[in-house]
């Protein structure tokens, strides 16, 4: 394989030059700049990511640590800071922390051994160990989907709590006589999305189920409901805190010949694709997830940068009614 010094050798530059030129181009004179890339070319030139971590050079490589790769609003996060990166050069190390504490601090000292230009963690918690692991080996981070606790930490995220309130403001308008709000993963958002519902449906006394937390358990859920809530003869509000399970119930409703929404009303929340794409369109609360991808990563790149960057972003969330809430609501939203 060819080396560093074998395409200094045949540049005729000094090994410092190229380096120079693969990592800060800008500040090689062009003539310089052309030859040396020149030479890459047309040798095929891979620098040796080992021997960039032992020397200290950038490696171009950011870590991101999601929360679960089956969630499709990870995947439209990981799109959004994709089109940022590649566009830079930078290439992605992705990692799943599956909910796990322990599996997410062993992903992060294992990007600060490998020496990562930066890391955007989806955090467990707000005072996640991870943050503060970070922060003190001073790579560069940038928190989403998250608002942590520490003020020296950047982060992007949606109001949460407002989320859900438009969804509980949402169901108001219904006319139903029962409703329902379904949570998965205990976590920050979750706990704000719940609460914002619940403020804004104010006296109104809903049912609550918590730990339904993926496509299978929404099924699970539907004979639950019919069993213990009657659903299937109480006109029903089902606030559904996730997309992924609630496409599981309303596939679940569906097969069980419950009418959607003349019956039963169901709003998810993440606006993820697939919301659009169901047998009966999901009626959702959107956070824009591959906006909130690509804000992470351009934050991240202006501190790499070592560039003034605002700490926190914080994005309203806005309501998506379709056909599973019946889009002759009289709530003023968009509608798909």
């Amino acid at each position: 394989m060819i080396t560093i010094n074998d395409v200094a050798h045949i540049a005729g530059v000094s090994k410092s030059t190229v380096s120079r030129v693969m990592t800060n181009p800008s500040i090689v004179k062009a003539e310089t700049r052309e030859k040396v890339q020149r030479v890459i070319r047309k040798k095929n030139y891979v620098p040796s990511t080992i021997a960039q971590n032992l020397s200290g050079t950038p490696t171009k490589t950011v870590g991101i640590v999601i929360n679960e790769m089956a969630n499709f609003f990870f995947v439209e996060i990981l799109e959004g800071v994709d089109r940022v990166l590649s566009a830079h050069g930078y290439s992605l190390e992705i990692h799943s922390s599956q909910w796990i504490a322990e599996k997410e601090s062993a992903q992060i000292r294992s990007l600060i051994s490998k020496r990562a230009d930066g890391v955007l963690l989806a955090p467990l918690s707000s005072s996640s160990k991870s943050i503060n692991m970070l922060l003190k080996a001073k790579i560069p981070l940038v928190v989403f989907n998250c608002i942590p606790d520490s003020h020296r930490c950047p982060y992007v995220a949606s109001d949460n709590f407002a989320g859900g309130a438009l969804a509980g403001e949402y169901m108001n308008t219904l006319g139903v006589k029962q409703y329902i709000v379904v949570s998965g993963f205990e976590h920050q958002t979750i706990t704000d999305r719940v609460n914002g519902c619940l403020a804004a449906l104010k006296s109104k006394r809903a049912v609550r189920y918590e730990h339904v937390s993926t496509f299978e358990d929404g099924e699970n859920l539907v004979p639950i409901l019919i069993k213990k809530d009657r659903i299937d003869t109480v006109k029903t509000a089902l606030f559904i805190t996730n997309d992924n399970v609630a496409i599981g119930a309303l596939h679940k409703l569906i097969e069980s010949g419950i009418r959607i929404p003349e019956q039963v009303s169901v709003i998810g929340y993440d606006d993820i694709k697939l919301a659009k794409l169901c047998k009966v369109a999901l009626t959702t609360v959107s956070q824009n997830a591959f906006r909130i991808g690509e804000t992470a990563a351009e934050k991240l790149l202006d501190i790499i940068s070592k560039k003034d960057v605002q700490t926190g972003t914080v994005y309203a969330p806005s309501m998506i009614v379709r056909e599973s809430s019946g889009i002759s609501s009289p709530f003023t939203s968009r509608t798909e």
